[in-house]
């Protein structure tokens, strides 16, 4: 495992907290995780503001600044400078995969397998990828606070290995865009990963409670937000 250690602000806002937001206890006090748009969303806990995936400054200009922005892959999608210079401060760090990193500022390139560290907080690496050859190019991650545990999927298909995702409280999917995983395969991954709570994003057209439906497997409890 490496071990990176982040210099960053003690204190994270909570002036992006809104009614959208789903909070968490853990033993660390609350975390705060608000959807925001595409795959983005952000996340308040234990001390730091981490953001996933920001595209879109408008979507941006309420939230609080970030220590940490995770980037899933180099997809427009997922990765916009221009948003991601609107929520930097001078000591925001940005995670990445190799590639995005290479373009990005104040950025640490992490591989599949990896794990780096912020106070509280470990961020952990997994594989994201639709063939075979694209294995490595993307990440997604799990983030690990004192008593709750997060996997953020990215846009992957399905791949047997997520049997190494354990104890998952909360899992956010990325199912039916073109680039997700197809509904099938994502109740595929739901059964392996056994998450206690699954957020769907990036869906595709109809009505959400069929969606939902599709989606429930035991011991896991669907839930549907509005990403704008």
């Amino acid at each position: 495992m490496r071990l990176l250690i982040f210099l960053l602000a003690a204190a994270a806002s909570s002036a992006g907290s809104s009614d959208r937001s789903e909070t968490f206890n853990t033993d660390v006090g609350p975390v705060n995780i608000t959807p925001i748009h595409g795959a983005g969303m952000f996340i308040e806990g234990a001390g730091r503001v981490l953001y996933i995936d920001p595209v879109g400054e408008s979507s941006y200009k309420a939230g609080p600044k970030a220590d940490i922005i995770l980037i899933t892959s180099d997809g427009p999608e997922h990765l916009d400078a221009t948003a991601i210079q609107h929520i930097s401060k001078k000591n925001t760090a940005i995670i990445a995969p190799a590639g995005p990193a290479a373009h990005l500022k104040q950025s640490t390139a992490i591989a599949n397998g990896e794990t780096v560290r912020s106070a509280e907080i470990v961020i952990e690496a997994v594989p994201a990828f639709q063939t075979a050859a694209d294995r490595g190019q993307a990440n997604g991650y799990i983030l690990t606070y004192p008593g709750l545990r997060i996997y953020i999927s990215g846009d992957t298909t399905f791949f047997p290995e997520m049997k190494t995702i354990k104890n998952i409280d909360v899992a956010f999917m990325s199912i039916g865009s073109p680039t997700g995983m197809s509904i099938d395969d994502a109740v595929k991954a739901l059964r392996l990963i056994k998450p206690k709570t699954l957020y769907p994003y990036r869906m595709p057209e109809g009505d959400p409670a069929d969606i939902r439906k599709a989606l429930v497997v035991p011991g896991t409890e669907v839930r549907m937000r509005k990403w704008n």
